[in-house]
């Protein structure tokens, strides 16, 4: 026999709560972003793509902080600067050396299907309690994010080629 979870929580609570656990997915995007940047010089396609990720991610930390807002939730107070700065400090103090770029080029992909799947399962969420209008704006960030994925799944070969030579 199945078991069923049951809280106390609505349904609004599970949205809201997902959107929050969201805009820390997204937060965790600009962090790693903002450590990995400094490393990736050698490699100009993936730099060029990494900015691109950079911007589209505070972009949707924005829309994600505008959504919580609009249900009466504001978002917790940004902490990205001083992150991005301990981040950055990181990695410089590091040299590089543990940065593996191949290693983080794959757990981006998978960061990224994740994020993927958050935004689809908001979709649902938002569309089940009749929120059309934030239903139609986080289909508009998966798709980014959908796009995003493919773009980085395109500079494979031109990134394992460059690593290769710089082996």
């Amino acid at each position: 026999m199945g078991r069923t979870k049951t809280t106390g929580r609505s349904a609004l609570d599970i949205y809201l709560s997902a959107l929050r656990d969201h805009l820390s997915i997204e937060s965790k995007a600009i962090e790693t972003a903002l450590s990995e940047l400094p490393v990736c010089e050698q490699y100009p396609g993936l730099c060029q793509r990494m900015e691109q990720d950079l911007a589209m991610s505070r972009s949707h930390a924005r829309e994600i902080t505008i959504l919580l807002s609009r249900h009466g939730h504001p978002a917790p107070v940004p902490h990205e600067t001083v992150s991005s700065i301990l981040s950055t400090v990181s990695g410089l103090l590091h040299g590089g050396e543990e940065h593996d770029v191949l290693k983080n080029v794959l757990a981006a992909s998978g960061y990224r299907a994740h994020q993927i799947t958050s935004l689809q399962v908001l979709v649902v969420l938002a569309r089940q309690l009749g929120f059309a209008q934030d239903a139609a704006a986080l289909e508009c960030l998966k798709d980014e994010e959908t796009a995003s994925a493919e773009a980085l799944e395109g500079l494979m070969p031109e990134i394992v080629s460059q690593y290769m030579a710089a082996a």
